[in-house]
């Protein structure tokens, strides 16, 4: 049985990816990948992300994103918590 992870991507970040008409993308994700190559697969700019959440919850851009996981990525216009400022990219 395969096992998909989902990236999720919000306001100027879907804008950007002219092929995504759905919520998420769903893709194989054969290993254990760093985000920042995740972010290089989908041709997604890293200076584009302010906020990386795994599983719903926030992490640093040197997260390691495994085969199922949900990965949600937020632009630099959106407004996070302030305890996700250490984790802003």
């Amino acid at each position: 049985m395969r096992t998909y992870t989902e990236l999720v991507l919000f306001g100027s970040l879907k804008r950007e990816m002219a092929d995504v008409d759905d919520d998420s993308i769903r893709f194989e994700l054969e290993d254990p990948t760093p985000l920042i190559e995740v972010l290089q697969i989908h041709k997604i700019p890293v200076t584009m992300v302010q906020l990386a959440m795994v599983n719903h919850s926030a992490v640093p851009k040197k997260s390691i994103i495994h085969p199922g996981d949900r990965l949600a990525l937020f632009p630099r216009e959106y407004v996070i918590f302030a305890d996700w400022k250490d984790l802003t990219f």
